[in-house]
């Protein structure tokens, strides 16, 4: 007939009609629903360390990215080891990929913090050893699979080995840890190992893709660069390879460390990122046994407890205080002013001194 004017407005509203069935979310549909589900979806799970949860508003998310971040001896690894046993004592099945040490050393660094003993012992006392991770498996009930892959392996790799655990095994993981993220390669493109910044913008990607395809809470580690040796305070710039892998990450947490923390027992964690609480910025500082190399809130440390109890009531007896009277001073005091306040301050404080002592020690 001519009318091409309607014909034409009647395709183009025939190819605006797609096959997408899901219309998002009704906020105002069912508010609490809709946050119940989020919570259940999720399944935050704590890490471990009530400090740290506290700042993340419960701990990890599933299928989120988390990355630990420190220069080289600064203990990514201990950390990544130390919430795998925290995961495997709430009963939580996992895996953890090491890309650079060996599954053996892996193992005996685990034997030590689940069974609380000495690095140096384990070799010693093999038999009570077994016997306690054995107790230990039958109490939480866990399975933990360590497994090591060559440096450049892909996103791929880890899918493979995780899905054939689940065929013969029967192990559905819960939570994994790759030790370390700057040592896999990309899947979906070709890059050179030179090129750090693109690299690891699709390694991580592929990571988070991987911790959503399979729910699981994930951790990995990464290094920071140089510029971040001497520093106190890190921030996006200290980062190995850019900012591209801080982009991709939910939280981003700088492992940091000193001698003077060191002889303490003490790590601290920054907060570099995060997506899910507004912790940014802040830090926890955290228990370290060198001996059974096992990180433990400070919460749990019964002489720290009892040193923030005491310490209001040593501060109240040394600190100095003055009194105004009406008398005169004597000759002596004229001569040397202050004398016997200070004498009599310092008795205080030598006696003080040695209560303390004996309870350090």
């Amino acid at each position: 007939k001519g009318q091409y004017d309607p014909v034409e407005k009647l395709v183009k509203d025939a190819v605006q009609i797609s096959l997408q069935k899901d219309m998002g979310t009704d906020y105002f549909a069912d508010p609490k629903g809709r946050l119940l589900a989020l919570k259940n979806n999720n399944g935050q799970n704590s890490t471990g360390w009530p400090a740290l949860d506290k700042l993340l508003y419960g701990g990890f998310n599933r299928g989120e990215l988390q990355i630990f971040a420190g220069g080289s001896g600064s203990g990514k690894s201990l950390f990544m080891q130390n919430l795998s046993v925290n995961w495997i004592q709430a009963g939580l099945n996992g895996a953890y990929i090491t890309l650079e040490l060996a599954e053996g050393l892996c193992a005996m660094r685990i034997d030590s913090m689940m069974t609380n003993t000495a690095q140096r012992e384990i070799f010693k006392d093999i038999d009570t050893v077994e016997m306690k991770v054995k107790m230990m498996a039958k109490k939480f009930n866990s399975k933990f699979r360590i497994k090591y892959m060559p440096a450049q392996s892909t996103v791929n790799d880890i899918r493979a080995y995780l899905k054939e655990l689940q065929i013969q095994e029967g192990v559905r993981v819960d939570f994994l840890c790759i030790d370390y993220l700057d040592l896999l390669m990309p899947v979906s493109a070709k890059v050179s190992p030179n090129d750090l910044f693109v690299k690891d913008k699709y390694v991580s990607e592929e990571l988070r893709n991987l911790a959503k395809e399979l729910n699981v809470i994930f951790v990995t580690a990464s290094q920071l660069n140089r510029s971040a040796v001497e520093e106190i305070e890190f921030d996006h710039s200290h980062i190995s390879g850019g900012i591209s892998k801080i982009n991709t990450a939910d939280n981003v947490f700088g492992i940091f460390t000193s001698r003077n923390l060191r002889e303490k027992g003490r790590y601290q964690i920054q907060l570099m990122k995060t997506r899910s609480s507004s912790g940014v910025g802040q830090k926890v500082e955290l228990e370290f046994d060198v001996e059974s190399l096992r990180i433990r809130d400070l919460a749990e440390d019964s002489d720290y407890q009892e040193f923030k109890k005491r310490a209001p009531s040593i501060y109240e007896s040394i600190k100095t205080t003055s009194k105004l009277t009406d008398e005169e001073p004597n000759a002596t005091d004229a001569e040397e002013p202050g004398k016997i306040s200070a004498e009599v301050q310092s008795a205080k404080l030598k006696q003080l001194l040695g209560q303390i002592r004996p309870k350090a020690a």
